[in-house]
Order: C-alpha cells, then structure tokens, then sequence
C-alpha cells in the first residue's frame, strides 16, 4: 500500500468505500465499524471522518453505489426489442444480484435513518433509476393503461420481487433454494403479465 501521503482524498474516499463493502459481504451490515475500516486501510479514524460526515454518511453511499451497480447489471441484461422476456430476464437478474451480493443488498433494507434525518435527495435518485427500469420495460410492453397505472404496476412487481429474494436470503441459500426461488420469480411475472394484459391489475 502506498504512504498515507501519496493518496488524495478521492483516493482515500474510495478505499474507505470499498473496504466497508468488502466488511459488509464477509461479515454482515452489524460488523460494520469506523475503526475496522480504518485498520484495514491503513488510516486513522480521523482519515475516515475526514472523506464522509460520520457514519450514516457513508452507509448512505455505500447503499447507493448498491444500487448503481444493481442498475449496470440489470441493464445488461436487457437486449432489444423489449418483450416479456425483457420483463422476466430482469426480474432474475434482479434475485442473482442480491444473491451474489447478499450483505449489501440486505444493507439497503436492513439500515435506516434516526428519526427526523432525511435521506439524501441524491440518493433517492439513485433508488428510483432502479424503479424506472421495470417501469420502462412494462410501459414499452403496453401503451393502453395510464402512466399511473403502470408506475403502481412496476412498484407492485418490483416490491414481489424483493419479498422473494428476502425469504430467500434469511433461509439456507442451497442450490436447490435459489432455483426455487427463481421459479417463483419466473411465475410471478407471469402471473402478472397474464393479469395486466386481461385488464386486471
């Protein structure tokens, strides 16, 4: 590692953000501390404090890098033209995501603000570049229902989707849990272009 005065503080940002990352996918969001942080790094408390306000800080960007990389991933898997199976492929993509990176994923439900802190308009843009792919996808699939309708429709999808992944991620995560999982996923979605496409949603 190079001397503590051959990093900026860019530099520094990103090992405080990686190592944290790294922390949280061996250990668990709880096992998360300045001071671990800092030791693996090579820096002191001080160092860290000195590239984010205090912990919620980072927390908050950490989550957010979360979701940035869960958007790169999910639009990797969308080729055109967009059809069902647009919809579908996301939706997995979305359950292997959270598998491969399950303490960060958790980490995004699992921390939450002290009452009367607000949570950072940039990061609620970060969340919402999440929503508006499903949103895109179901009103690319269909021009008849509202603009409304289909932003309920993407939240109900988007928010079964998570409550599959996070009955997935408490339990034995075994080969034979993911794919059925992964089936529930596959039936979710097709129960629900069934339902939008008769109307019924």
């Amino acid at each position: 590692m190079a001397r503590r005065s051959e990093h900026s503080q860019a530099e520094i940002k990103k090992m405080v953000l990686e190592a944290a990352e790294d922390i949280i996918q061996e250990d668990g969001y709880s096992a998360l501390k300045v001071r671990k942080i800092a030791a693996d790094i090579g820096y002191t408390v001080g160092s860290v404090y000195m590239v984010f306000t205090n912990m919620n800080d980072l927390i908050m960007h950490i989550k957010a890098r979360t979701l940035q990389k869960l958007q790169l991933y999910l639009q990797a898997q969308q080729k055109r033209p967009i059809t069902t199976e647009t919809l579908q492929n996301t939706a997995l993509a979305y359950l292997d995501f959270a598998v491969a990176n399950d303490g960060l994923w958790r980490m995004l439900f699992e921390h939450q603000l002290a009452l009367g802190e607000s949570v950072p308009s940039w990061y609620l843009q970060e969340n919402q570049k999440v929503f508006e792919l499903l949103y895109k996808i179901i009103r690319q699939l269909d021009e008849l229902h509202s603009d409304e309708q289909v932003h309920q429709a993407a939240q109900v999808l988007i928010k079964s989707v998570q409550g599959i992944v996070m009955q997935l991620l408490m339990q034995n995560q075994s080969s034979a849990a993911v794919m059925a999982s992964k089936a529930e996923v596959e039936l979710l979605v097709q129960c629900f272009l069934r339902g939008w496409n008769n109307g019924t949603t």
